[in-house]
Order: structure tokens, then sequence, then C-alpha cells
């Protein structure tokens, strides 16, 4: 009775470590290129009614969007209670703090629309875009043509959500916003972007096992 066997075993030799630790490394370099790409959707509609905001979005990134909206068309603020400092401020929401933003940048009055969301511990882009659909649709824009304007990574999640709050129905696109602060083509070598797309792959890959619940 044998209780031992003998085995030859390949192993790499230090050439062939060195090979394979690049060729793993090319790898995921290139799976790495690819996250940011599909995670800032962009799917905009033409000629749009509505231009939906989410209200955290930097001064920089209102510009952009300022920049690319047409004429006549109609802005919409959203989010909820501002998180950072929010005593100090006479506008106690990012969408009613985006307002004010936009009328500094000389938008009329007449032309935005401010869709203030209550407070949310989890879920808040989708708490934020119930607010939206609430508040186009007691004033009955709720099927006008719309896009929303986000920041980056956070563009597929949002535009999910969105359309999970809007309703298959509806005609919605979504542009995702160049960051003034980091290259976000580039974001693996910045760990403020690297920070974004990271948190926005996990929370999208969340959002598609938890979306029967919303």
């Amino acid at each position: 009775m044998k209780l031992f066997v003998k085995k030859e075993v390949w192993r790499p030799t230090g050439c062939g470590s060195f090979v394979f630790l690049i060729l793993i490394s090319l790898i995921a370099l290139g799976l790495m290129s690819r996250f940011y790409p599909f995670l800032a959707q962009q799917k905009p509609v033409s000629q749009p009614d509505l231009i939906i905001i989410e209200g955290w979005l930097e001064d920089s990134e209102l510009v952009q969007v300022l920049a690319a909206a047409e004429p006549g068309v109609l802005f919409v603020t959203t989010g909820g209670p501002v998180a950072l400092g929010g005593a100090l401020f006479k506008e106690k929401d990012y969408a009613e703090l985006t307002t004010v933003r936009l009328l500094a940048m000389g938008v009329p009055a007449g032309s935005i629309i401010t869709a203030s969301a209550p407070k949310a511990v989890k879920d808040r882009t989708y708490t934020s875009a119930l607010a939206a659909c609430n508040t186009l649709k007691q004033r009955g824009l709720l099927n006008c043509p719309a896009n929303l304007y986000t920041l980056g990574a956070h563009s597929r999640r949002s535009f999910l959500l969105y359309r999970l709050a809007f309703g298959p129905n509806a005609s919605l696109g979504v542009v995702a916003l160049d960051s003034a602060q980091f290259d976000l083509e580039h974001w693996w070598q910045n760990s403020l972007a690297f920070k974004h797309v990271v948190v926005e792959l996990i929370s999208y890959v969340y959002v598609q096992f938890t979306r029967w619940q919303y």
C-alpha cells in the first residue's frame, strides 16, 4: 500500500513569472480603461424641453450645463437637504441651492423648476428622482423630453434610477459631464478620480442586484 506518490510539478522561472505579471497587468489595465466609458453613459435625447440637474454638481459643471442648453429649455434642479453646513444657508436643500446658483449665472427665474427632495438615509438619488418626477407630474410636464445632467461615472446609475422613477414611457436621456478637478479618462492615476469611479462601479452593481425594490 502506497501512502505517497511522487509528482512532477511545473512552475514558472523568474523570467516566466515576469512575463506572466506583465500580461496580467496589461489585462487589468485594459479592463480598468473600460470602466469609466461604461459608467459615464452618454445617451441624450435631441431637442429636450427640460434639463434635469443633480443639485450637488459644482459651479464649473453648471457652466457646462448652461453652455450646452438650447434657448427656451426649462431647468429642473434636484436634491435633498444640504449635508454640510445646511444651518448656515437660507436654502435648505441642494435643489434650492442650485436654483440660486443658476439665478446668479443669469438664468431667468421663470426658466427654473425647483424639485426639492426629502431627507433620505439611503437611495438619495432615487429619492431625488421621485421628487423630480412628482414635481413635473404636478405641472403636466412629465412627458416632455428631458436630459439628466450628472457627473462622470455617476451617469449610468443615475440614469437607471431616474428611468425607474419616471417610468418606461418617459422621454429621458442622460449627459455625463467632465470634472474640472481631475482627469476621469485616466482615473487610476488620481486618488479622487479613483474613488469616484470605484465607488460608482460598486454602487451600480448594488443597484442592479436590488432594483426589484424600487
